[in-house]
């Protein structure tokens, strides 16, 4: 186990602080697990933006380098830089492609931008002409989601004029499925047929159109390269098509219990007297919170597990604390110092999120910074 600060926790039974441990070695068997789903003409990058969804830019970045991934997908210049810095000879793309006064920086490190406008793009191009060589580029262009991307106008203004490609070193064209994690929609197949009318116009440019969702749906949607991100973390990419989460879990949240009460009945728990007991119970404080990035729309309605026993979560979730019901449990699991998995391989973040009525991006891009955070090892420490 590698700690990513000097390690508070106790001995394997109790817990100072709230701890997360990130699992690198089941990062990476999932990694292997979205490359096996591909032919080998298409490559797996990963998307690592949000600090690799709050996990940890480095060392989860470096695991993945070390598996074998040579393309890396971020949102921000800033983020971009930082990969840059971990994985010298990797590509980087970044999401939010040539921002006014980011040129320099994207040149200089070898950026590459996803170009979304035609505005970006003629702002790109005069810094090529500065360099007077090609510089890798990729094209975004929106099938259907209306976020990022060239528009239709734009698009067939582009298709129609070559010269406002001439410069660039096209690397990649992407688009963006909406709808990839969703039963019984024609979302895809529409934005899959409007991105085959796209890649006409470029047959020589490596296509990319899968997210972890994408990567699901089989080989018309691969092309030349997917870019999973939820699911390397753990997240079930089709919860609604598929039974069973075909990846490992990655993260678990564990959180200690501060303190052990008896509540009679007619008493209330936590803010707002929003849970009444109806019977003499014991009330577990857990040292955790909103300012955890546990979300307060988990109040009276999620659980956590202590010693392999399901305990409701009661009352409102607080700045640093929840209070959870622990009357029917062993009484000798219940002491100060308890570990409580709130996530993890018996409450997993899809269960987490939607107990709080939102999904697991949230829930991880949401975990903050004050846990003691620990890395199992992607490949067995020595000895």
């Amino acid at each position: 186990m590698v700690d990513a600060q000097p390690a508070s926790t106790g001995s394997a039974s109790t817990l100072s602080t709230p701890t997360l441990i990130v699992d690198l070695a089941n990062l990476v068997a999932n990694y292997r697990r979205i490359r096996a789903e591909l032919s080998t003409r298409s490559e797996a990058a990963a998307v690592v933006k949000a600090d690799c969804f709050g996990l940890g830019l480095g060392p989860v970045v470096e695991a993945l380098s070390g598996a074998g991934c040579r393309t890396f997908f971020v949102a921000r210049l800033d983020e971009a830089l930082a990969v840059r810095a971990l994985v010298p000879e990797a590509r980087v793309v970044v999401f939010d492609g040539v921002l006014p006064g980011q040129e320099a920086d994207l040149v200089a490190h070898d950026i590459v931008p996803v170009v979304n406008t035609l505005g970006q793009l003629d702002r790109w191009q005069r810094w090529v002409e500065r360099q007077r060589q090609p510089l890798a580029t990729a094209l975004h262009v929106d099938t259907g989601m209306t976020r990022l991307g060239l528009d239709r106008d734009e698009w067939s203004r582009l298709s129609t004029d070559p010269h406002l490609l001439e410069g660039l070193r096209l690397e990649l064209v992407l688009s963006h499925l909406a709808s990839a994690d969703e039963a019984d929609t024609e979302q895809n197949e529409l934005q899959l047929k409007r991105f085959l009318a796209v890649r006409r116009s470029l047959p020589d440019v490596p296509a990319s159109l899968a997210n972890s969702a994408g990567v699901f749906l089989g080989p018309d949607y691969h092309f030349d390269l997917v870019r999973p991100g939820f699911a390397l973390y753990g997240g079930h990419p089709q919860p609604e098509r598929l039974v069973a989460n075909p990846m490992l879990p990655v993260v678990t949240l564990e959180a200690p219990i501060v303190q052990i009460r008896r509540a009679e009945p007619g008493d209330t728990v936590g803010y707002g007297a929003s849970h009444r007991v109806d019977r003499a119970s014991v009330i577990a404080t857990v040292g955790l919170g909103y300012a955890d990035g546990f979300l307060r729309s988990a109040s009276n309605r999620s659980s956590v597990v202590i010693a392999g026993a399901s305990a409701p979560i009661v009352g409102r979730v607080s700045m640093d604390l929840i209070t959870v019901d622990v009357t029917d449990l062993e009484p000798s699991t219940l002491y100060e110092g308890a570990p409580v998995e709130v996530i993890g391989p018996s409450r997993t973040v899809d269960a987490v999120a939607a107990d709080a009525g939102t999904i697991g991006y949230e829930v991880l891009t949401s975990l903050g910074h004050r846990f003691a955070r620990r890395y199992r090892p992607a490949t067995p420490e020595p000895g």
